[in-house]
Parts: C-alpha cells; sequence; structure tokens
C-alpha cells in the first residue's frame, strides 16, 4: 500500500494535518505496514504494552492546539485479524477562532475480524471556539470497534462554561457497507441555554462510548452491565441501549471531570472485558 498525502497550496501549510497509519497481521502480530504525516498531525512508532497485540498507535499535535481554519485529516486502516489501540496524546484543544471553524476528519477502514480500539483524550472547547468533527467507520464481517469520545465545556479553571461559539459532532459507521449507526450532536449556546431543563442541566461533562460488532449473545448481557453502571453511578446520569444491528450506544452527562472519567473507564472496562475478551489496559502517556 503506497499511501500519498493530498497535496497543499503554500498558505495550507502548517494548518492542514494528515495522518494515515496501515496495519497488518504479519507472523501472530500486528506491525504497522505504513505511515505518513504532516503536522499539526504527528504519529509515533506503535508501542506494544500488552504484547505481541493489540499494536498501540498515539496520534500527536504538537502545535498544543488548533485555530480556526486547520484541518486535521486522520485515516487509519486495519488489514483482516489486525489488533489496535488508538489514543492521543493529550486533550484535543480548541482555540478561539476566527473565521473558519477548525474541522478534524477520521476516517477508519476495518477489514474482516480486526479490532480497533479507539480512545482520545477530551475535546475542550475554548470560549470563542468553533469546531466540527466528522468519523467516518467502515466495518468488513467480523470487525469489532470501541470507540469513546468525551467533551469539557470549557477551561474550568478559567471560569469557562459553555462561551464556545460552536461544537458539532457526527459519527457515521457501515458495517458490510450497510449503515449501521448515524450519531449527529450540534451545541450552539448562543441560540439555547446548555444548562437548561432537558439538556445539560448541573451536568455540563458528556461522554459517548460506542460498542461496533460482536455477538448478539454477548451485547446484551454488556448492555446490561453498562445499564446498571448508569443507573448506580453517583454524579453521572446516563443510560446504554442497544443498536438495531450489531452495536452498543452509551451516553452519559457528569458532574466534573473526575466523574466523567470514572464512567469512561467503567464503561471502557466492560466493553474491553466482554466483547473484545481482553483486561482493563492503562494507557501509557509521555
Amino acid at each position: 500500500m503506497n499511501i500519498v498525502a493530498p497535496a497543499l497550496e503554500p498558505p495550507q501549510i502548517g494548518r492542514h494535518g494528515y495522518a494515515s497509519a496501515r496495519f497488518e497481521r504479519s507472523r501472530g502480530r500486528t506491525i504497522l505496514r505504513d505511515s505518513y504525516f504532516r503536522v499539526p498531525l504527528q504519529i509515533i512508532r506503535p508501542l506494544y504494552p500488552e504484547g505481541e497485540e493489540p499494536a498501540h498507535l498515539t496520534l500527536i499535535n504538537p502545535t498544543g492546539g488548533s485555530v480556526g481554519g486547520d484541518l486535521l485529516e486522520t485515516e487509519i486502516s486495519l488489514g483482516e485479524g489486525a489488533q489496535v489501540l488508538c489514543t492521543t496524546q493529550g486533550a484535543t484543544r480548541i482555540y478561539r477562532t476566527v473565521g473558519e471553524p477548525v474541522v478534524s476528519r477520521t476516517r477508519i477502514r476495518m477489514e474482516k475480524d480486526s479490532v480497533l480500539e479507539l480512545i482520545p483524550d477530551p475535546i475542550i472547547p475554548f470560549a470563542g471556539s468553533h469546531y466540527q468533527q466528522e468519523v467516518a467507520l467502515e466495518l468488513a464481517e467480523g470487525a469489532r470497534l470501541l470507540y469513546g469520545e468525551t467533551i469539557y465545556q470549557g477551561r474550568v479553571a478559567m471560569g469557562e462554561s459553555f462561551d464556545y461559539t460552536e461544537v458539532a459532532l457526527r459519527v457515521d459507521a457501515r458495517l458490510n457497507g450497510a449503515p449501521l449507526l448515524t450519531d449527529a450532536m450540534e451545541i450552539r449556546p448562543d441560540r439555547m441555554d446548555p444548562c437548561s431543563l432537558g439538556l445539560f442541566e448541573p451536568y455540563p461533562y458528556l461522554g459517548s462510548f460506542f460498542v461496533l460488532g460482536g455477538k448478539d449473545s454477548v451485547l446484551d448481557k454488556a448492555t446490561e452491565e453498562l445499564e446498571e453502571i448508569m443507573s448506580d453511578a453517583e454524579g453521572v446520569s446516563g443510560g446504554a441501549c442497544r443498536l438495531e444491528g450489531p452495536g452498543i450506544m452509551v451516553r452519559w452527562l457528569a458532574e466534573s471531570p473526575v466523574r466523567l472519567r470514572w464512567a469512561f473507564d467503567e464503561i471502557w472496562n466492560v466493553a474491553r472485558r466482554s466483547v473484545l475478551g481482553r483486561k482493563a489496559v492503562r494507557l501509557r502517556k509521555f
């Protein structure tokens, strides 16, 4: 596989980040076969803290954050049977935006029986920021994917709370070419008070977790466990539900970053154990 990045005009240099990685299974382990990156995105060499699999891939933004007009594109593909955990070095920070929004596009392609855990750090939209994120997931037969996303409502230490212009997130998933999930969310604090009844109320931290692929019996049992976590958790309000196809969606609100992360880890651990047959893991950050 030869990776060819899109050509840039001079004004786009340093603003259009691109990262691409292709994983394959070879001699009993998952290896990074091809990769390419262009700042403000960067890929570091995969680590193997759990043994031969999964390969742990870290995406980095060495600039520390994104400003208006930045475009961040990521493409990750997994060959048959490949197993990967993809995370980020730190939070996705969106600085005050002037003019065009910050746009992030991620495309995942998974071949038969591959496994991916997509576990990014939180999104933190600063006051006056405008962020749009699109994630496209393409799964083949037998592929399994765990994907979690969390959002802070600004820099709490700076007194920010829903002071951004817009955060728009969209996830589209397809299994064997057929639609499996579409989830779209747009938060515009200038149009409606996010803390009003029926919206965030006193819980300003938002989490979403998607489990895609797997056997129905396994997914049914995992959904029951996840519902118990949501119903018994303090400082957290949320729920879990089965998709019409093979999958689970969990969404929750939390009163603090600590409770947000606690819920995320509990959900991830249940999904990891039930769907992937793996123990919990502590991600190594640099």
